[in-house]
């Protein structure tokens, strides 16, 4: 299709998504991105939240739920590479909200303006994102 391009989204641990898409939605550090082809290179850094991509076929939308990471695009292709991901029908509610649960409590006993503070912060709107998007359905 002339109107796509490229998306991989990977993680440490697998690649998790690598087909041709139309559109994708990023949750960028200063508000989301509305990727199309043939936009212009960039290099930025991504927050915890959900991706939304439309697939070349026009008709399957795929959501991921992202902990944060780097995004670079080119013309042709955007690369996610995520600290960790995962498609909305993988996500577990019982543990996504074990894990919201355990990141408060990091929360809690971390030194304020510390390291330990900025990763419970990081590891809280991610499994507050997991729970939210689960809970809508996108199945």
């Amino acid at each position: 299709m002339a109107n796509s391009y490229t998306l991989e989204v990977v993680t440490p641990e697998k690649v998790l998504l690598s087909e041709a898409v139309i559109q994708t939605t990023i949750p960028g550090v200063e508000g989301y991105l509305g990727i199309l082809a043939g936009h212009t290179p960039l290099m930025t850094e991504i927050r915890p939240g959900e991706v939304r991509v439309q697939l070349a076929d026009g008709r399957t939308t795929s959501h991921i739920v992202v902990a944060g990471g780097f995004v670079e695009v080119t013309p042709q292709r955007t690369t996610i590479l995520a600290d960790r991901a995962e498609r909305v029908d993988e996500i577990d509610m019982t543990r996504a909200e074990s894990d919201l649960e355990a990141a408060r409590q990091l929360l809690a006993d971390a030194v304020a303006e510390s390291k330990d503070t900025k990763a419970a912060e990081g590891a809280i709107a991610y499994a507050e994102t997991r729970i939210r998007i689960g809970r809508t359905g996108l199945r």
